[in-house]
């Protein structure tokens, strides 16, 4: 067999889609519309005949009646039956007639016998028209009968029905040539346009420069709508392409953006979690990481230690040589801490010259776990003996280190860091640069100087502080003033001893509030004793200021607004230094002590002879006078290495011109021995106690003063 032929494949895909796209929606339109339309003009058509045939049939029978009733009248008349049946077939000739006969008229006028008839019933709808036969003979009509017309209406709709059919074929077919032909026409005019431009857009690409909508060549003038339509796409086009390349540009700054957003956010997260100095994990991370070993030291059944370890000293060096010094010293701690433990521990810092280790996985049992913590800690404490060189200066530090074994000795972070802190304090009671595990009993310690100091500073706030004033008095037994002294009565505790209060002010800062506190009280004490002229212009009271207060910004200002708001002479204060207030910056403590003595106010240097660099310091600083500690006092007559060194700092004084106050002087003798070697002032139980300002103002302003 001859194969079938085949179609092409796109040829039919073509027609597929013209059918299916708009010319097939247009084509199905026009054919929809015109067959509304060709219906609607066939059915008025077909009225219009169908009613045209109805008034037909009224003229024919009017014809008749006019043409053919006489004639046949008188057949009738003439009984000519031949005559009457050719006269009954002319009718029945004519359209829409069905039959016709002629009937006798009866006796009562009704129809009677039939006479002729001429054809069928009708097969459909019927007709009856009756048309009356006379004859006129002698001037009078004679009634013969009746001649009946049988209409075939049926016939009349029929030829209507067949003339619509007629029209609606013939327009039917001349709509559908009609519309193939604009099918075509719209095809190669518009929608195959329309079709290469949905295949371009199909296969549109932004990020291809040599894309485009242009499907036809363009032509002169203003062109079509295609031609618009091509225009605005191609100018879309281009829009879209300029609007890519920003919005590449855009997302690549987007992108940078968003990595430095993340680099930011990383960042942010590291300083979060990181102290900014040392770089080690701060106090917030180091509570995370040490919740995370808590619980795996007590799923595990395994021994931890937590180290809490505290330069010692390192304020004297921060405050002396700065604070760049000191941060650079910090830098390299933090190095040396985390250069000698493992890498699964964690080394923080939590402030200031205060570090925190955690060491985990040290063993299931605690005397293992200790022994290994142990061991950790002398490596520590040896790593940081070691010395330190910042800018060609060699410092050597010690530390002081605490240890809390866990689980055992805390199930939080916070007990945990607490008892690792109460060891180390232990660490310090015991003589620094040493190393002490928490017992428990040590709690109860640390609580207690917890609570010390918490009612110290209520004390500062509400009241409980108050000054003693010991008196200094001259060779001739004349008082020239007073050392101011602060005392602290506990309201439950009862009096506390300076020295169990100011060291805890040092290490707690809180000896810059109590330092400001005392100076104020002082002032406003002597002025009230000026008012009551107890004070004349030629006595003083000395106050002892700390290294931190002076060095403290604004320190001058603060001073010299009190002696003004108390209307207090400069030269009736004398500040008590010690070496630690020069130490390190020595010019600047210089610079500060000559503002101020520039004003009035004079410099004694506390405590001379007891620190190593004093007589260095001695023929730098602006001072005005020196005080012999109670140490060399003490035992003057008895150690001749003390009588030498007292010897020794009186002569220096006479050399520069210093006055000399000698601390301590409890007995006669020793008063005596001071006062033949021309020391200047004389301090100490043996010429007054520290009394509150009542009892010093009667016991020695009111009685030994001179005139």
């Amino acid at each position: 067999m001859a194969a079938s032929p085949q179609r092409d494949p796109g040829i039919t895909a073509r027609l597929r889609a013209s059918l299916t796209g708009i010319g097939g929606r247009l084509l199905a339109s026009m054919v929809v519309a015109s067959t509304l339309i060709s219906t609607a003009v066939a059915g008025v058509e077909v009225w219009a005949g169908y009613q045209d045939d109805l008034r037909e049939l009224e003229a024919d029978i009017e014809r008749i009646s006019r043409a053919s009733l006489d004639p046949i009248a008188l057949s009738l008349w003439n009984y000519d039956d031949a005559q009457l049946r050719l006269q009954l077939d002319g009718i029945r000739q004519r359209p829409y007639v069905a039959a016709v006969e002629v009937r006798e008229r009866g006796m009562g006028g009704e129809d009677g016998a039939l006479r002729a008839r001429v054809g069928e019933e009708a097969s459909g709808e019927g007709r009856i028209e009756r048309l009356p036969l006379s004859y006129r003979r002698d001037g009078e009509n004679a009634d013969l009968g009746t001649l009946i017309v049988e209409l075939d209406i049926g016939a009349v709709q029929r030829s209507a029905l067949e003339r619509a059919v007629s029209i609606l074929v013939t327009q039917g077919g001349i709509t559908l040539l009609i519309s193939l032909a604009l099918l075509l026409l719209v095809r190669r005019i518009v929608t195959r346009h329309l079709s290469a431009l949905a295949h371009a857009a199909q296969r549109f690409d932004l990020r291809d420069e040599t894309a485009s909508f242009r499907v036809r060549p363009r032509g002169s003038g203003p062109g079509d709508e295609i031609d618009r339509v091509i225009d605005a796409l191609e100018t879309m086009r281009s829009s879209l392409h300029g609007a890519y390349r920003d919005l590449a540009d855009t997302n690549a700054e987007l992108q940078s953006d968003i990595a430095a957003r993340l680099r930011a956010e990383a960042a942010a997260d590291h300083l979060a979690n990181h102290d900014a100095l040392t770089n080690l994990p701060n106090r917030r991370l180091l509570f995370q990481r040490l919740a995370h070993e808590l619980a795996v030291a007590e799923r595990s059944g395994t021994q931890g230690a937590m180290m809490f370890i505290d330069l010692d000293h390192f304020k004297t060096l921060n405050d002396a040589r700065g604070h760049s010094i000191g941060d650079a010293v910090l830098i390299e701690v933090a190095r040396r801490l985390r250069t000698h433990l493992r890498e699964i521990d964690l080394v923080a810092r939590l402030g200031g010259d205060e570090f925190v280790a955690v060491l985990p996985m040290l063993g299931e049992l605690r005397e293992r776990a200790a022994q290994n913590a142990q061991t950790a800690a002398e490596k520590l404490r040896a790593a940081l003996a070691e010395p330190i060189v910042v800018r060609d200066e060699v410092f050597r530090l010690s530390a002081s280190i605490g240890v809390a074994l866990f689980p055992d000795d805390g199930g939080s972070p916070e007990n945990l860091i607490k008892h690792a802190d109460t060891a180390m304090y232990q660490a310090k009671t015991e003589g620094r640069n040493t190393i002490h595990f928490f017992q428990r009993d040590l709690l109860a310690a640390m609580e207690e100087r917890h609570a010390l100091e918490t009612d110290l500073r209520r004390a500062l706030v509400e009241g409980g502080l108050d000054v003693a004033y010991q008196p200094l008095v001259d060779a001739h037994g004349g008082v020239r003033g007073a050392e101011a002294l602060v005392r602290w009565t506990h309201p439950t505790r009862g009096p506390v001893s300076p020295a169990q209060f100011i060291p805890l002010c040092e290490e707690s800062g809180l000896i810059i509030n109590l330092g400001d506190w005392v100076l104020r009280a002082v002032l406003k004490q002597v002025q009230a004793w000026r008012r009551e002229g107890l004070l004349g212009p030629q006595k003083y009271i000395s106050v002892n200021i700390s290294p931190r207060q002076f060095r403290q910004q604004g320190f001058e200002d603060r001073l010299l607004a009190a002696l003004h708001e108390f209307e207090v002479p400069p030269s009736m204060l004398v500040l008590e230094i010690t070496e630690g207030v020069v130490l390190g910056d020595i010019d600047s403590a210089i610079q500060r002590m000559n503002t101020l003595r520039a004003r009035g106010i004079r410099f004694y240097i506390d405590d001379f002879g007891t620190g190593y660099s004093s007589m260095a310091y001695l023929k730098r600083l602006p001072a005005d006078g020196l005080k012999i500690d109670k140490g060399f006092v003490r035992d003057l007559g008895t150690d001749a290495n003390d009588a030498a060194i007292v010897d020794a700092i009186l002569a220096m004084g006479r050399h520069f011109g210093l006055t000399v106050v000698a601390e301590g002087v409890e007995t006669e003798s020793q008063a005596q021995y001071l006062i033949q070697r021309d020391c200047a002032l004389l301090q100490g139980y043996h010429l007054g106690r520290p009394a509150d300002a009542t009892r010093f103002a009667e016991s020695f302003l009111r009685r030994r003063t001179l005139v």
